[in-house]
């Protein structure tokens, strides 16, 4: 028998294996469906090229009381976002920047900071469109030029270069 007989024969009994115990099935239908989104939890991240740069935050108040629904003070984790052309916060000092933080309490906020509060330094990680970014109870969908941002509670922002609507 030659090689290549042989190979093919290695090759039909990996295949009929595979039939008899369904794991073609389920390799067949994987390549054929839809691919799922990835999901990144990265500390810092980006759009692809840039356009809207994140990162995880210290946000105030954003917790809630579980008896009174009050926020209470001090800093909790949240997201911290910017990109060229959003609209400035009312004040003298700082670039503008979208911080949402968790729960009911945690609605998004347009402010401007003279520096970042991100709890992580280093370069953010470019995420690919269509991928989402979850961590903290906030989720993000990932868009080549955009991003939509939401909590746990619903609240949430939308934003572009030059463009943030929050909700």
């Amino acid at each position: 028998m030659s090689g290549s007989m042989r190979k093919r024969g290695v090759l039909f009994s990996c295949v009929l294996c595979m039939a008899l115990t369904g794991s073609f099935v389920a390799v067949a239908s994987a390549g054929s469906s839809t691919p799922a989104r990835r999901v990144f939890h990265a500390a810092n991240w980006s759009t692809h090229g840039g356009q809207v740069v994140c990162g995880l935050a210290d946000v105030h108040g954003t917790a809630v009381d579980p008896g009174t629904g009050a926020p209470e003070r001090g800093l909790w984790p949240g997201l911290q976002c910017s990109a060229r052309g959003i609209p400035r916060a009312p004040g003298p000092v700082g670039d503008p920047f979208v911080q949402l933080g968790q729960g009911r309490a945690g609605r998004a906020k347009l402010v401007d900071l003279s520096q970042d509060d991100l709890l992580v330094s280093g370069d953010p990680k470019p995420l690919p469109s269509g991928s989402r970014w979850v961590k903290d109870g906030i989720a993000c969908a990932v868009h080549a030029r955009s991003i939509a941002c939401h909590n746990s509670a619903g609240h949430g922002f939308t934003m572009s270069p030059g463009h943030v609507h929050l909700h």
